[in-house]
């Protein structure tokens, strides 16, 4: 089952991301599915689901410009996306996100999605990763996310760059993807507790090894998210090559 796929691949450092944003060009739900989006919303907090209603970048276009990536953006807001993305995925707003390959004394990490998440509960993904909020860029989001899903301060991030950007084919985003590189050791990290351990279940460790990159890319794609996915092979093909 294909659960994503790439628009761009390639590498960037953070600032040749842009954002065009337009806060007036805001998203109007459907009238018909509206009432029926909140209704969903509800239903999923009901059932232990962690539902915020913050801002999201509504994603209108973007462009491959030369050295860079420009994003064309207007605003939306989470119960808009995800609940539409339960009752009418079609009028769903496509929004923008960001995950991140995070190397941790030569392993990346791995997290087993817990059942309070409101997407992808049970499955393998990548960590940090978030949608983007309004004014934030996406390299701020990823280390707010990485401050608080891996207790990494901004200092200790290094060698961050974009790898590429992939289309999820199971949910309403466009998700920028990111390698990153800390010098902590792995068991100095794994004392920390980052403010939102509840999204993972479980974290694991994967070596950096191109066996062992292979060998989880041949797993399954059900077992996993699409961006976690396609984080994974864009840093496995960043170190080795095109598969």
């Amino acid at each position: 089952m294909h659960r994503y796929r790439i628009l761009w691949q390639g590498l960037l450092s953070p600032e040749q991301v842009e954002l065009d944003y337009d806060p007036l060009r805001r998203f109007q739900a459907p009238a018909e599915w509206s009432s029926a989006a909140q209704q969903a919303c509800r239903l999923a907090v009901s059932q232990g689901r962690q539902v915020k209603n913050l801002p999201l970048y509504h994603l209108l276009g973007w462009q491959q410009l030369s050295g860079r990536l420009r994003f064309q953006l207007g605003l939306t807001c989470y119960e808009d996306y995800l609940g539409l993305s339960l009752v009418a995925k079609d009028s769903s707003p496509t929004v923008l996100a960001v995950a991140a390959a995070t190397e941790i004394e030569g392993r990346i990490v791995l997290e087993r999605r817990s059942q309070a998440v409101a997407q992808g509960m049970g499955l393998m993904h990548v960590k940090p990763s978030g949608h983007v909020h309004p004014p934030h860029s996406p390299w701020q989001a990823l280390l707010a996310e990485a401050w608080e899903e891996l207790a990494l301060k901004p200092e200790e991030v290094v060698d961050g760059q974009c790898l590429g950007l992939v289309q999820s084919l199971t949910a309403n985003c466009y998700c920028l993807i990111y390698k990153l590189r800390t010098r902590l050791q792995w068991d100095e990290w794994r004392q920390r507790q980052p403010e939102d351990a509840w999204e993972a279940d479980e974290l694991f460790g994967l070596s950096q090894e191109r066996a062992s990159l292979d060998e989880w890319l041949a797993r399954p794609a059900e077992l996993s998210t699409g961006p976690g996915l396609a984080a994974v092979r864009l840093y496995r093909e960043s170190l080795y090559g095109a598969l």
